[in-house]
């Protein structure tokens, strides 16, 4: 069930006014209408609204009703990422490509036996009893099935042509071959999931040591395996930079099983640099996409960029892995230039929510005035507000990411001048303006001062203030 725009505006209105205790009912409630099959209800969008509001309130979501779907996916958590990239990389499945993938398994004929193993797993949960034979039976009815079908792809143009329309393309396609190689790892995967609790800060002594067993063990299987098992402790830690620790531990041990290991340890700091690289790069776009821009994700963004930057910094640098460090600063040094940009196009975002006009008079004084006669879109102005956040952290971020730290202080002092300068004319407006256009001045004047408040400091944004007062009742 799709909502139009206004229903899904009105559904945001009523969602947003929810008290938190309410919202996790609801939220527990529509969820448990999805499993059981409901169709009156826009589950996902809901649930979705419901989720990042309840996040964004700090409160706990209620633990999530288990299922065979559930159970099924769970294993492979930790190579999931919100959007497709650009290019497949290994361990990386979008979760987009997860319903297409159980819709496949439910409904493909090679697949009955995972769909019968699904459907007994499903009752075993309601009725309350032990699941762990019925999962086991589900992984391997699944593996075997997958394995039927992607051999048939192979071979077969018309096969693999069936399949990708199934899935909604060859991208998910590749996901699904990803995910039969994951299958063979399952059990591997859950030991990974049982040492490293999801989110988890740091990795401990022990911890290092028994992800080097569980590594070992994996190796021994297949070296591919083990590869998959160290992308995991990447997605599994809050902080992936943190799992370059486990490569350093890992390549630099004395422990002679590993010396066959050697290259297959390799694929996890390839990969941390990897996320490094195309972070840099999408900033790269991003700066050269003005009509895209947006500051708020631009700012969160390269704070993401340069927290990920320097994390991966002090772990190489603790290790005395000079090679690392020069490839991040490598990274470091695309990403500045691309922050330059932001900061230039921020600028212009400020002067957008500033109208002005020609005061008219000789041709060569003719000074420019602000435009309260026009004033800037609601989306024009929360650009404004964010580009000005964003430049108030100009220098900080220069400083992080070695950009020319006087090109962002001099972005940021221009547009500190610029909207002092703009608010203070606007006092002179107010004074000079009578009525219906007075208040309007007053109206601008209230939104530029309240885009420019992280620029402007408190003393002197308080001055225009009472200056502003004191000319709103000039006769």
């Amino acid at each position: 069930m799709a909502l139009s725009e206004r229903k899904r505006e009105q559904l945001t209105e009523f969602l947003g006014g929810l008290p938190t205790a309410t919202a996790v009912k609801l939220f527990a409630a529509i969820e448990a209408d999805r499993l059981a099959g409901g169709q009156q209800l826009p589950h996902n969008e809901i649930l979705n609204d419901l989720r990042k509001r309840l996040l964004d309130r700090g409160a706990v979501l209620p633990a999530r009703r288990a299922d065979a779907r559930r159970l099924f996916f769970t294993p492979f958590e930790d190579f999931y990422v919100g959007e497709r990239q650009n290019r497949k990389r290994p361990g990386v499945i979008p979760r987009t490509s997860l319903g297409p993938i159980w819709r496949l398994m439910m409904r493909e004929t090679a697949l009955s036996e995972a769909a019968f193993a699904a459907a007994s797993l499903d009752e075993a949960i309601r009725a309350g009893r032990n699941t762990d034979d019925l999962e086991r039976a589900l992984f391997i009815a699944a593996e075997a099935g997958l394995g039927r079908v992607l051999d048939a792809a192979a071979v077969e143009a018309g096969a693999r042509a069936h399949i990708c329309d199934m899935l909604g393309g060859e991208a998910a396609f590749a996901d699904l071959q990803e995910l039969r190689r994951l299958l063979a790892g399952v059990e591997f995967l859950k030991q990974v999931q049982r040492t490293i609790p999801a989110g988890a800060g740091a990795l401990s002594e022990d911890d290092l040591y028994g992800l080097r067993s569980i590594f070992l063990s994996a190796h021994d299987q297949s070296p591919k395996l083990a590869a998959f098992l160290l992308l995991a402790v990447k997605g599994r830690l809050e902080k992936p930079w943190r799992a370059l620790e486990l490569y350093y531990h890992l390549a630099r041990s004395a422990d002679t099983r590993l010396e066959a290991a050697r290259d297959t340890v390799a694929a996890l700091p390839e990969a941390l640099f990897e996320d490094l690289e195309a972070l840099a790069r999408a900033l790269e776009r991003d700066g050269m996409a003005a009509e895209r821009f947006d500051a708020q994700a631009g700012r969160l963004r390269v704070g993401w960029f340069a927290d990920y930057a320097d994390g991966l910094a002090r772990q190489a640098e603790k290790a005395g892995d000079n090679v690392s460090v020069n490839r991040i600063e490598a990274c470091r040094d695309v990403a500045a230039e691309a922050f330059e940009r932001f900061c230039e196009l921020a600028l212009a975002a400020l002067r957008d929510a500033m109208p002005v006009r020609q005061s008219g008079g000789s041709s060569f004084l003719m000074a420019q005035r602000p435009d309260y006669s026009a004033p800037p879109s609601p989306r024009a102005v929360e650009q404004a507000k964010e580009a000005a956040t964003l430049i108030a952290s100009a220098t900080i971020f220069a400083d992080r990411l070695g950009a020319a730290a006087d090109i962002a202080a001099g972005i940021a002092r221009e547009a500190s001048e610029k909207t002092a300068s703009f608010a203070t004319d606007l006092v002179t407006e107010i004074r000079a303006a009578e009525g219906a256009e007075r208040k309007a001045a007053e109206r601008m004047l209230d939104q530029s001062l309240e885009i420019a408040e992280p620029l402007l400091d408190r003393e002197e944004a308080g001055l225009i203030r009472d200056r502003a007062k004191a000319a709103a009742v000039a006769v």
